[in-house]
């Protein structure tokens, strides 16, 4: 993907997501997240926000959402699908890797799935 990142569109997605969460007190929020509280305000600070990747990581591990759209504003299934099936092991290189390497190579990614037989 060879797009720009906006830190202000990131920013306002992030705070659409945690919006309301933990009656707001974004330090409550931060250790929910495994991540400072000041890289939480700086993440989602409306004037000029400096989103950081471990900010990042830990919004797509807690809320299951595609590292993409996150980044980019746009919704990616292969993207997702590799965000989910890392799941706890989701970091900020995975969400690097993920953002920037071309689809094939996140479909390449993906663990194989395991057959389940019917008796």
């Amino acid at each position: 993907m060879e797009k720009a990142l906006d830190s202000r569109a990131i920013a306002g997605r992030l705070r659409g997501l945690i919006g309301g969460q933990d009656f707001g007190h974004l330090d409550q929020t931060a250790e929910r997240l495994g991540v400072s509280e000041l890289a939480l305000r700086l993440s989602v600070d409306p004037r000029s926000p400096h989103p950081t990747l471990d900010v990042l990581a830990a919004v797509v591990r807690e809320y299951a959402v595609d590292p993409c759209w996150l980044l980019y504003g746009e919704y990616d299934s292969v993207a997702h699908t590799v965000a989910m099936e890392t799941g706890e092991r989701f970091t900020a290189s995975t969400l690097v890797r993920l953002a920037t390497s071309p689809r094939q190579l996140r479909e390449d990614e993906r663990p194989p799935r395991l057959l389940r037989l019917e008796a």
